[in-house]
This record gives structure tokens, sequence and C-alpha cells, in this order.
């Protein structure tokens, strides 16, 4: 039974997670979010500002960072030589793979939504988790048109088919002021999305 609750709830916040969201709240929330964001992405993944990277002296292509909006993107590898000159735009049709995780200092070990195949058969293994039933194809969605997390809406444009991105969420672009299943009210959330396909 608790399997099936598990999975239920699992199901439940895949879901929710495409579907938009976003209240008004705290400036003091948000802003120790926003810090503890920008701190996690320059300790612990070592990255530096997108204008830091820019007026890099030594011609080293730093990794970095991107401020959008509310929220934050890091492209794993932006700098791939075969990076893809279309980008995602307003009215794109994004194809993606994703895993969402809660985000203090920084994310929670394992993710509470995922379509990633690979993410799935990990969590049934490790958690004896019933992952029949999950919906593992990728996600597809009009940018601009359907439902989508309000982060993901901010950091998408100019990704591109291919890319892998980081996606950093305070809870007013995530899921808001209210409490979700295993999402407490106020949670900021950090998503991993691959970039199947752009059209």
């Amino acid at each position: 039974m608790r399997r099936l609750i598990r999975n239920i709830a699992f199901v439940a916040l895949s879901a929710l997670l495409l579907a938009p969201m976003g209240c008004e709240s705290g400036e003091d929330v948000f802003q120790s979010q926003m810090d503890r964001i920008v701190s996690y992405m320059t300790s612990r993944m070592k990255l530096v500002s997108e204008a830091e990277a820019d007026q890099s002296m030594t011609g080293e292509k730093l990794p970095y960072y991107t401020r959008c909006g509310d929220a934050y993107r890091h492209i794993t590898n932006v700098y791939r030589a075969d990076r893809p000159a279309k980008r995602i735009a307003e009215g794109s049709k994004i194809t993606f793979r994703y895993e969402a995780y809660l985000f203090e200092s920084g994310p929670a070990n394992i993710p509470f939504a995922t379509n990633n195949r690979a993410t799935g058969k990990i969590l049934a293994e490790q958690y004896d988790l019933d992952t029949t039933y999950w919906d593992f194809s990728p996600a597809v969605r009009i940018l601009g048109t359907d439902p989508i997390i309000k982060g993901l809406e901010l950091t998408l444009p100019d990704c591109a088919a291919g890319d892998t991105v980081y996606t950093f969420m305070p809870y007013e672009v995530a899921y808001g002021d209210r409490a979700m299943g295993v999402i407490a009210a106020e949670s900021a959330v950090m998503m991993v999305t691959v970039i199947d396909d752009v059209e």
C-alpha cells in the first residue's frame, strides 16, 4: 500500500511540475533563496556570472550562470562546437526530459519528479518504487502557449537542442506559497532539463 501511495504521489507531482504556478510572498524568503542559489552555484558548482565570463582576460571559456528574470540557469555544454544555431524562443515547440529537486542550500538527494527513464530506473532499484505506470516519455511544450512552470519559461529561451540546463527557481517562479504533496509552501526548486529537440 505504501508503494502505491508513493507512486501516486510521484505521478501527481510530475503532472503538477508542468503546470504554471506563481504567487506573491515575503521579500525576505525570496531574497534568502536567491542568495542561497548564487552561493551554491559559485561555491559548489564553481560558476561565475555571465558578465564575469564575458570579461575573462585569460580567454578561457569559464562555466557561468545567467540570471533570467527571477530564476537562474546554467547550460553545462554551452561551449560545445556542434551546438545548433536554432534557439528556443516564444512559440518554439520543445521536447525535453527533466529531473526536479527541492532546493535548500543545495538540491535534495533524490528528485521529486522526473520523466528521465534512467533516473526512474535508479529510483526503482534504490528506493523500491514501482515505476511501471510512470510516464517516461519526453515532455513536449510550446513555449508561451502550453502550461509550464514559470522558472522554465524564464530560463529556456536561447537554449538549443542538446543542451543540459540547470534551472534554479525561488518559490515565486516555482510552486508559490502553497504546499503540494512533498513540496512545502515557499520551496525553492532546481531542475535539470535535457533539451532533446527544438522546432
